[in-house]
């Protein structure tokens, strides 16, 4: 896939002057919030008209102004779900999926329309029309039929934050299917660090309708105050889970990701089998270079160092461990253990230090503290400091 986009657009005070040009599988459109991503996205899909420039797609013209040509969204071999796909229609689910699995030629459908209505669970609301939906519910009928086009881009707009972390962790495995196996490439807008790396590495970093920087992780973080800027230090790695087990005796629930094993805190309400997220956080892994028998650290990940990243008195460790893994350890420990990227490595992180997102405003606030004098407080944290104070 070879997308080039040069295309000038005022709007008031925005000023969008973006320049592109993207060969790689998938990439993430990355800014805050009016920096330009869902512009670019419906300039790419034709929902936007520029106002000077050129759109093309694997030689195809999308948009030249110069020659006047602007292919309309529905003849463009682009699938998009955008934020402005929540507008009413009469329309029935069933009707408007049906009619855009007939408009895809027999020999370019990938996906079958009962599988897509199953994976996204639209069978309840197939005889609802769409202005009764949800916005929600809307966005998954809009991915529905995105994918029914069989598109050579998939545009997706901060889609995982409208359909809600259940779907995420379902569609996060069809869609690295889809980049793998079909070579269909996603363009996926957000302001979220964490969503993007759950797809590519590839970034593009906008602001203001301006390019910043492009390239893998390692190739923006080096670029002087992009750290901040991407909020890497704040960012926790979001993994989704399959529930294999509940080990009552040991007490924690077993489960899958990607293929590896993990032991997690236990939810016996957990039905086995059932999927959910768990977040970890950067500094709460550490790492080794073999597996470390007769330590109470339960989960021991090997993956690969796909990039080491200074970042002020901490260095970042980018890890393909099946998904990708952030580590947060010292510049000293790294040279203490001679890391290299390309290298293998085990990420180590204890039961306790990962946490269901569900339950993340849930979080209780008791601690166990010791006082040096071998007393343990148990309680919320203002009962421990008024504890410690009134001795």
């Amino acid at each position: 896939m070879l997308l080039e986009m040069n295309v000038k657009l005022r709007r008031g005070y925005f000023d969008l002057t973006t320049r592109l040009s993207i060969s790689d599988t998938s990439v993430g459109l990355f800014g805050k919030s009016g920096a330009g991503k869902s512009t670019v996205l419906g300039l790419i899909a034709g929902t936007i008209q520029p106002q000077s420039g050129h759109i093309v797609l694997d030689g195809k013209i999308l948009f030249d102004s110069r020659k006047g040509i602007m292919m309309p969204r529905e003849q463009r071999p682009v699938g998009a779900v955008l934020q402005i796909d929540c507008t009413d229609s009469v329309e029935t689910v069933r009707d408007n999926l049906t009619a855009a699995y007939h408009r895809t030629l027999k020999h370019r459908r990938i996906f079958k329309l009962d599988y897509l209505v199953g994976l996204l669970e639209l069978g309840s609301i197939l005889d609802h029309t769409i202005e009764l939906l949800s916005a929600g519910e809307r966005q998954r009928v809009a991915l529905a039929r995105s994918l029914l086009k069989s598109p050579q881009l998939l545009l997706l707009d901060e889609t995982f934050a409208a359909i809600g972390n259940g779907y995420r962790i379902q569609l996060l495995p069809i869609l690295k299917r889809l980049q793998n196996e079909l070579g269909l490439p996603v363009l996926y807008a957000s302001q979220s660090l964490g969503e993007i790396l759950g797809l590519t590495d590839r970034l593009i970093v906008l602001e203001q309708g301006k390019v910043l920087h492009k390239g893998s992780l390692l190739e923006v973080t080096k670029q002087q105050g992009m750290l901040r800027y991407l909020g890497i230090r704040q960012i926790d790695n979001i993994l989704p889970v399959t529930i294999s087990s509940h080990n009552y005796l040991s007490g924690c629930s077993l489960a899958n990701s990607f293929g590896l094993p993990l032991t997690l805190p236990l939810r016996p309400h957990l039905a086995i089998g059932s999927q959910a997220q768990v977040s970890i956080r950067a500094n709460d892994i550490a790492l080794s270079r073999s597996y470390i028998d007769g330590i109470s650290i339960q989960n021991q990940i090997k993956g690969r160092i796909c990039a080491l990243i200074l970042s002020g008195e901490s260095l970042i460790v980018q890890i393909d461990c099946g998904s990708t893994l952030l580590a947060e350890i010292t510049p000293g420990a790294c040279r203490e253990m001679a890391l290299q990227e390309g290298e293998d490595i085990y990420c180590l992180i204890k039961t306790h230090a990962i946490a269901y997102l569900t339950e993340f405003d849930a979080q209780p606030y008791q601690r166990v503290v010791s006082h040096g004098d071998g007393y343990y407080y148990l309680g919320t944290a203002e009962s421990i400091i008024g504890a410690l104070l009134s001795e």
